[in-house]
């Protein structure tokens, strides 16, 4: 039986918790959570990080425990997982981009009149629905850019967990260094950001985010190693390295970008820096028990299980809202939004998560049946 950690359930919704208010300080009236201190609730980018990381160390527990699947079973799972959920939002979306949007908003900013703005028809709905193929993927839901790479990633999952098993912890690190390396030499040529390229789902950046899923695979590998390594160091030092990864986490966005000029080069690089921070939260969150208490608390495991629901659908609710009351009841309209966000996320996770999962599990047992019936 796979063990499930739920203080890493906690910390996935904290992320997309984060990625809310995130969106909330692309707002003009407010900006003010970009700044220190609110940045530390506000960290966006970085909570990717983290949900790549999450994924790696979640996806590796599946396909080696006990009742591991085979690569079809893997592979039904995921796509119920990740794209019933995503087709729904992208559709819903576009539902509410169709009845809602009139024109862009003056009083907004830049960030909600590119997400929704004139000219989004049946052809960017089209593409969104092909998903895994290079499309501009900021319009209609502007989080979906990051399940493109979540979905691709998935669907070569097992071979790199037979890489990062069969090889020594060097070779797996140095591997997704070369990757990241190989991503940012082919970009930096061209003066393309890191980000631009995400956003229009090109191949390349998968070979850089594979690195996240490779950190979290090699986390539940040595796992049993790394806590009892660690447990005879004191709390108090154990708790300085969480403070640490934090600050590393959440402040590296605004640091970077007034050490480092060029864009290409700051973009790579807040990940490269990023990933220790991920590296040192994730390991502390099995490791250091009062750490792993304060995540098992009961409204952060609810709020890590409509996680993927909160990012998913937020920004439909957030947009919708605010288009619908147009250049009137400015800050009115954002609390509305913030109000409805979590009921609807709630919603989702019923009634659109839950029975995806279902189906997924429902269909893998399927065809682990035909395949035991063929067997016999």
């Amino acid at each position: 039986m796979t063990t499930r950690y739920h203080q890493l359930d906690s910390l996935r919704g904290i992320a997309a918790l984060t990625v809310v208010f995130n969106h909330y300080s692309q707002i003009t009236l407010t900006r003010w959570l970009q700044h220190v201190p609110w940045r530390v609730i506000a960290e966006g980018h970085s909570a990717v990080i983290l949900f790549f990381a999450l994924s790696g160390f979640a996806l590796t527990l599946q396909v080696t425990g006990e009742s591991r699947p085979g690569f079809a079973e893997f592979v039904v799972k995921r796509v119920c997982r990740i794209y019933i959920p995503y087709l729904f939002a992208v559709l819903a979306a576009y539902a509410a981009y169709c009845v809602l949007y009139r024109s862009n908003l003056s009083w907004t900013g830049e960030w909600v009149n590119e997400a929704w703005h004139a000219g989004i028809d049946r052809h960017d709905l089209l593409n969104h629905i092909y998903f895994l193929i290079p499309f501009s993927n900021s319009t209609l839901d502007p989080v979906l850019w990051s399940l493109v790479y979540e979905m691709r990633i998935s669907l070569i999952f097992p071979i790199l967990i037979v890489v990062v098993f069969a090889m020594p912890l060097w070779f797996s690190i140095a591997l997704s260094a070369g990757l990241s390396l190989a991503a940012f030499g082919y970009y930096f040529p061209l003066h393309r950001t890191l980000m631009e390229a995400s956003l229009r789902g090109e191949w390349i950046p998968t070979i850089h985010y594979m690195s996240m899923f490779v950190l979290g695979a090699l986390i539940a590998r040595y796992r049993d190693a790394i806590v009892s390594k660690l447990a005879p160091i004191s709390p108090r030092w154990l708790f300085g390295a969480l403070v640490i990864s934090l600050a590393l986490y959440v402040l590296v966005g605004s640091v970077n970008r007034h050490l480092i000029s060029n864009d290409v080069l700051r973009g790579f690089a807040d990940d490269w820096v990023v990933l220790p921070a991920v590296t040192g939260i994730l390991i502390l969150a099995i490791s250091l028990r009062p750490f792993a208490d304060f995540l098992a608390a009961r409204p952060l495991v609810f709020l890590g299980k409509i996680s993927f629901s909160l990012y998913l659908l937020h920004c439909i609710v957030l947009l919708g809202v605010l288009h619908y009351f147009g250049e009137t009841y400015h800050g009115m309209s954002m609390l509305i939004a913030a109000v409805l966000i979590l009921p609807v996320s709630i919603a989702g996770y019923y009634a659109i998560e839950k029975p995806s999962i279902r189906l997924g599990r429902y269909l893998s047992r399927s065809k682990h049946r035909g395949r035991a019936t063929l067997g016999a």
